[in-house]
């Protein structure tokens, strides 16, 4: 529609959710840059934003484009004033106006372009979006013949209580295939996104495999590979395993969630056997178990208590620690929230995650689009968990590190791994297509070690932090 302009509502004071609503973190941006980006993508070229008391921290902190800003003098007086400057600084040549809520992140593209497309109408020139999963209706777009109405709105409702006093001005349109567009007025309302939105990543990359899947898991997804996970719980030149060892203090108990083949479940007790120390090692492979055990005993050591089970098991009590561990687990855990809730209610102590910029398994990135004719969808990672943390008021410690690109014995155990990351059957066209690609990126280092040609170091943090206590 043309000369329509956006009214952004981003003054008030959030004071449900703490102050600085706006500014917080959701997928690596502010709430309010969501918002923004989200009407460039629609198309929506004049944009107003009616900032608040924070005028000068959003200023800096949001990436603007063409974007005009105004201040509200008295945010106080609620949203309705708001509205009222943002329509009193429209252009003269203002057809309509799109009226936007800073504090809706997940504002749908679909929602804006249906009000946006919506025929004029004169005689009702109110239109609202209808979704299915809530009784929400925002953005509204005001045609001209609405904008005088703007000046009955007072308190901090903004249009509602308008629309609501005039019906027969106002028509829905129906949003398709959008459940819901939330706001985002508490710490808690942020924290449900986050979780919803990591939610929605590991279900689109499980989709995504089950449109490509050549192989299925089997039994025991990580016996076949146990070997590619076993190490020397006596080593001394790996940096994590390092870092993980300064935070062992005596006597105590650790939790090591999917311990593996005891990558660090091992070292640990090694360094708590002295004291009387133990690590209660729980993970849902048998075959990755086995490996624990044979390395355990290889080494002598006893104070380790395996356990073949997934997290959280419905009695979480017999595993209490004074630590709780996941190492490169939690990137494919669909209820994130309920995983680290359990993690901190069986924490006396301290929570700690060591996981990667992205997943381990992202060496297979770069195989994917010439095998299967698109890019892999990204798992959640380091930033998201630690975003997560901090929208949960936990005040993480993170300790950055590189990891070596990741090196094979052989071409073999390389296209195996690989394989397994692509579930392409050997024989196959799409594993043709990947020995294909593979012949034009694989390279042996001169040690003899094999891996992809252009392989960086890999970020990886350790974030520790105290568990809250429950309520």
């Amino acid at each position: 529609m043309a000369a329509v302009v956006a009214v952004v509502l981003a003054a008030g004071a959030a004071s449900r959710f703490g102050g600085g609503k706006l500014l917080a973190s959701f997928e690596g941006r502010p709430i309010l840059q969501h918002v923004l980006d989200r009407l460039a993508e629609a198309g929506v070229g004049e944009v107003v934003v009616v900032l608040g008391d924070d005028a000068g921290e959003i200023e800096r902190a949001i990436h603007w484009r063409a974007e005009s800003r105004l201040r509200n003098p008295d945010p106080a007086r609620g949203l309705s004033s708001s509205v009222r400057l943002g329509i009193e600084a429209l252009p003269p040549t203002t057809e309509a106006a799109l009226i936007v809520l800073g504090d809706q992140p997940l504002v749908p593209l679909e929602a804006i372009r249906a009000v946006l497309s919506a025929p004029a109408d004169p005689a009702r020139p109110i239109v609202v979006p209808v979704y299915r999963g809530d009784g929400g209706s925002n953005p509204v777009r005001l045609e001209r013949a609405a904008l005088a109405l703007v000046a009955e709105a007072t308190g901090d409702r903004g249009l509602g209580p308008l629309i609501a006093a005039h019906p027969e001005l106002v028509r829905e349109v129906i949003v398709e295939g959008e459940a819901r567009n939330p706001d985002v007025d508490t710490q808690a309302d942020l924290v449900a996104l986050l979780e919803s939105a990591w939610a929605a990543r590991v279900r689109a990359n499980a989709e995504q495999v089950d449109r490509h899947r050549e192989v299925p898991d089997g039994a025991d997804f990580y016996a076949p590979v146990t070997s590619l996970f076993r190490a020397d719980p006596t080593r001394t030149d790996e940096p994590v395993l390092a870092s993980l060892l300064a935070l062992v203090e005596p006597t105590e108990t650790w939790l090591d969630i999917g311990a593996g083949a005891g990558r660090y479940a091992l070292p640990i007790a090694r360094a708590l056997a002295p004291t009387d120390g133990q690590v209660i090692a729980l993970d849902p492979s048998s075959g990755m178990l086995a490996g624990l055990r044979e390395i355990a005993t290889e080494h002598g050591i006893d104070n380790v208590r395996v356990v073949e089970a997934r997290w959280p098991p419905d009695d979480i009590r017999p595993f209490a620690a004074d630590v709780a561990l996941i190492a490169h687990v939690g990137y494919d855990i669909e209820a994130i929230g309920p995983f680290i809730g359990a993690m901190e209610r069986v924490a006396r102590r301290r929570c700690v995650a060591v996981l990667m910029e992205r997943q381990p398994s992202s060496i297979a990135d770069a195989c994917w689009p010439p095998v299967h004719g698109e890019s892999r969808i990204a798992l959640p990672a380091l930033p998201e968990l630690v975003e997560l943390l901090r929208a949960m008021g936990r005040n993480p410690s993170i300790e950055r590190l590189e990891r070596e690109p990741r090196r094979f014995d052989s071409r073999d155990e390389l296209e195996g791994f690989l394989r397994r990351q692509l579930w392409t059957q050997p024989g196959s066209a799409a594993d043709a297509r990947f020995r294909a690609a593979l012949d034009e990126i694989v390279e042996t280092d001169p040690d003899g070690r094999v891996g992809l040609v252009g392989q960086h170091s890999l970020p990886i943090g350790i974030v520790s932090w105290a568990p809250r206590a429950p309520d």
